[in-house]
């Protein structure tokens, strides 16, 4: 048993109460209640939080873990040339060991930064799931990896392999199906297999995952190739339902925004990323208002090129007031319900997402004592306007206590930067890249 006292709980619970001077007790993996510190005995166990702010472990439902080696590599690119001349060559040419450490370096960099969950859509084939479940295990955070399923040759093995990664019940990785669907000419069309992969996910209590209306020329293809809006082809091909996310949406008309309301798909919001890379804007607002459930995402390191989901609450805020032309088109207490509680609904799991007593204990205690974040007129507020991932003191995740005083327990920090930074040159000669510094350096 573990006691946090003198707490702030921002609890995300259906009341979206805000308990002041609060204790949080762990019991095992889960919340056994909230309540006042001073209705708390001494314990021996226990985590004088002095003041600081907890809340929810924040849930990355669009994060390409693989790819935090690439930091800076696709910068002022199109989404073509970025998967021709950096995405593809690096996944042909990598070795299994390059991608575990692309995956440590960046869930080292999620925990730090308050992320207590992560989806990553297009786990490669050629990855070794078994060694990232492992990894994510050692380090203490919740994956979810989508293996990348493309055609009919891959179908036996992998569905001989899902009964084989979801057997591993210690394990804090899952495995979701990501999907490979028609995005340019010459894309492939399988519409029984996407059938298939939609039933074997039902059969198996597994979701599924796919980038979605992402840029205006993968919907402006849907619409040339089959007469059909992306989400009308979607729903055409079984391809939406509670057990799906979909990516970004930057393209989505009005009738699209119903049918995923109305099939109760979830979608996965990246601002940073669309931003950076030009591919157009989900109007979030109008997607919240008709009842879809909206994640947040950062997409990755080397689109992004970070994994802070701070700074994707501020910036959901922001892109939208700019979009409607109005300061509360998005509310931070949206975004804050964005990155938290609606992720956990789009991973299919009421047990995280809040504080709650029977909830898992995944916990973020910031440390809102710094200049950037004082005054506190409006908790909410300063969370996600002014804090940075910077002030994520502890995390707790599965009542496991990961990273404790900034420092993450799970693997050596200093020995993963090294190994990556090992790794510069080898990873520019993977894609045929050199240095991109703009100005000299001497």
């Amino acid at each position: 048993m573990t006691l946090l006292r003198n707490v702030t709980a921002v609890t995300l619970n259906e009341r979206r109460e805000i308990v002041d001077d609060a204790a949080i007790k762990i019991d095992g993996t889960r919340i056994s209640s909230i309540g006042k510190s001073s209705d708390y005995s001494q314990s021996t166990d226990e985590l004088d939080c002095n003041g600081l702010i907890a809340i929810p472990g924040l849930i990355d439902t669009h994060s390409h873990a693989d790819q935090s080696l690439l930091r800076g590599l696709g910068d002022q690119m199109h989404w073509i040339p970025f998967l021709e001349k950096v995405v593809d060559p690096y996944l042909a040419r990598r070795s299994q060991s390059t991608s575990i450490l692309a995956n440590q370096l960046s869930m080292v960099e999620m925990l730090k930064g308050g992320t207590t969950s992560f989806v990553s859509p297009n786990t490669d084939p050629s990855d070794d799931i078994n060694e990232l479940m492992d990894a994510a295990t050692r380090i203490g955070i919740r994956a979810i990896f989508c293996r990348f399923t493309t055609s009919d040759d891959d179908w036996p093995e992998v569905r001989t392999r899902f009964k084989e990664w979801q057997s591993n019940k210690d394990s804090l990785a899952r495995i979701w199906f990501g999907v490979d669907i028609p995005r340019v000419p010459g894309d492939a069309y399988r519409p029984e297999f996407y059938q298939r992969i939609k039933d074997e996910s039902e059969h198996l209590e597994t979701g599924m995952v796919y980038h979605f209306c992402s840029e205006y020329e993968d919907a402006a293809f849907m619409v040339n190739e089959f007469n059909q809006t992306p989400a009308e082809w979607s729903l055409s091909n079984g391809l939406l339902g509670q057990n799906v996310i979909l990516i970004n949406g930057c393209q989505v008309t009005a009738r699209e925004i119903e049918i995923l309301a109305e099939t109760r798909t979830h979608l996965s919001h990246s601002p940073v990323a669309n931003m950076k890379m030009a591919t157009g804007i989900l109007p979030a607002a109008d997607a919240l208002h008709a009842g879809i459930n909206l994640g947040l995402g950062t997409d990755g390191a080397l689109n992004n090129n970070s994994y802070d989901m701070f700074l994707e609450m501020k910036c959901a805020c922001l892109l939208q007031n700019s979009l409607k032309r109005t300061p509360r088109a998005l509310l931070p207490e949206q975004a804050l319900e964005m990155a938290t509680i609606n992720g956990a609904k789009a991973l299919g799991r009421d047990d995280l997402g809040s504080l709650e007593a029977g909830k898992k204990a995944d916990i973020v205690l910031l440390d809102l004592d710094a200049s950037r974040t004082q005054p506190i007129h409006d908790l909410v507020s300063n969370i996600v306007f002014s804090a940075s991932s910077s002030q994520v003191k502890h995390v707790f995740v599965d009542g496991r206590h990961v990273l404790k005083d900034f420092n993450v327990q799970g693997i050596s920090e200093k020995r993963l930067i090294a190994s990556a930074k090992a790794e510069t040159k080898e990873i520019r000669d993977l894609i045929g890249a050199k240095p991109t510094t703009k100005w000299p350096r001497i």
